[in-house]
């Protein structure tokens, strides 16, 4: 295989017998960003032909997307109760909600074990999640600030979305949940 780049710089790699390979993307462009590359492929066919392709490409770096970075806070709620036990309030009014940044993004979700009703819970688990979206704002009211947006939702017994499996008492326990994340 050959490589020519924009500079009329040739490289060659190989020779291959595999039917596919692999070369390095920084192989190829060393510390550019971006280049045009004409590659001919050649090739020795068993029967001794050789056929040669060439191929123009585009090759551009492809940068990851910055991870932002989430705060994630939960608190575990009373068997049947939608309202957070006064320890919780106390640390989400002086511990989590302290950490919310200016203009700042709260996801709040609200989750119960399988034990009752599945529309009970599904109320239940929203009843939870707004019971914290309330301390918090509440919080957020009283040091002066009404920048942050919430988005609260409740997964009630929802098994695809539960932190954990409801087979075990505690298992079930943990499962009554809020989770709340911060973003920026």
């Amino acid at each position: 295989m050959e490589i020519t780049d924009e500079d009329e710089k040739l490289k060659k790699y190989g020779p291959y017998t595999e039917d596919k390979i692999m070369v390095a993307r920084k192989t190829i462009m060393g510390d550019k960003l971006r280049g045009k590359y004409t590659t001919t492929m050649i090739a020795k066919m068993n029967i001794g032909k050789i056929v040669k392709r060439t191929v123009e490409l585009q090759m551009e770096l492809a940068i990851p997307p910055k991870i932002e970075e989430v705060m994630r806070f939960s608190i575990i709620f009373e068997f049947d109760d939608s309202r957070a036990i006064a320890l919780y309030e106390k640390y989400l009014t002086e511990i989590v909600t302290p950490k919310i940044p200016n203009g700042g993004k709260v996801i709040i979700r609200g989750f119960t074990d399988v034990i009752g009703d599945i529309d009970h819970n599904q109320r239940l688990s929203l009843l939870r999640a707004n019971d914290v979206r309330k301390i918090m704002e509440a919080s957020l009211k009283k040091s002066g600030r009404n920048d942050a947006t919430f988005e609260v939702s409740g997964f009630g017994e929802d098994e695809k979305t539960s932190p954990f499996e409801n087979k075990l008492p505690e298992e079930r326990f943990y499962n009554r949940t809020v989770i709340i994340d911060i973003e920026k």
